[in-house]
């Protein structure tokens, strides 16, 4: 099993109830295909730089799991049918990128609570 993560653009204009089904969808096919997600980060909706689509604005979802090998071509070619995901990126992960993901998100919760 390899460790790997996953970013995926959603279009902004659909509402909580679709984004938590297309959220649940990725995670579904992920288990599918053997993996286990470890971890879903939720980094919202940002604008983006030029459109996608016609979409100005995507919400973000990182995906942290481990998978078999072949798992990044399965799930392209699920992702390429899913009318609501604009775009995605599915790499390796690298170690070191746990550790700053986490310092920072511990950061970002300590400014909200002082």
């Amino acid at each position: 099993m390899k460790p790997f993560e996953m970013l995926v653009m959603i279009k902004a204009a659909i509402g909580d109830e679709d984004l938590t089904a297309c959220r649940g969808r990725l995670e579904g096919w992920l288990g599918e295909n053997g993996a286990n997600v470890e971890e879903v980060f939720d980094l919202g909706e940002l604008p983006l730089a030029y459109p996608v689509n016609k979409n100005r604005r995507g919400h973000f979802l990182l995906f942290w799991f481990n998978g078999p090998g072949e798992l990044p071509q399965a799930m392209a070619q699920r992702i390429r049918v899913d009318e609501e995901i604009l775009r995605h990126l599915l790499v390796q992960r690298h170690p070191a990128a746990i550790k700053t993901i986490r310092r920072s998100s511990e950061e970002r919760e300590d400014g909200k609570r002082g």
